[in-house]
């Protein structure tokens, strides 16, 4: 009785956690589209007239990949842009597609996930090097 006690208490106690850092993620300020630099607003175009909109932890990733942006090589730069432009014209059911699949592939082993890759890159190779 009590290491069912004990395992119920540790249980909520993890939900807690669990929950508040959730909370916490979702409670990212947001930043106005207007105080962004023009060198961001510039690689951040895409999703500009949906920006304002968007959950500030949502922002907050999209402006790191902008830091990061300048420093990237050239055919990272393109596929950056071509992703953020496909992104930017998918319909919200088609994003929630998007990160359940991305989702279902994470947690495959690496094995299988290489697999997957080489197999998608055989049936799509105009898209092996961009």
């Amino acid at each position: 009785m009590a290491r069912s006690t004990a395992r119920l208490i540790a249980g909520a106690f993890l939900l807690a956690i669990t929950c508040a850092a959730g909370a916490r993620e979702l409670q990212t300020p947001q930043t106005p589209w207007k105080t962004l630099t023009p060198e961001q607003q510039r690689i951040l175009g895409p999703v500009g007239p949906e920006w304002d909109r968007m959950p500030g932890y949502q922002q907050q990733r999209l402006l790191g990949a902008a830091r990061q942006y300048p420093s990237m090589q050239p055919i990272q730069k393109d596929r950056f842009e071509r992703r953020i432009r496909d992104w930017s014209q998918m319909t919200p059911d088609q994003r929630r597609a998007a990160r359940e699949t991305f989702q279902g592939l994470r947690r495959l082993p690496p094995e299988r996930q290489h697999e997957l890759r080489e197999r998608w890159l055989r049936a799509h190779p105009e898209r092996t090097h961009r």
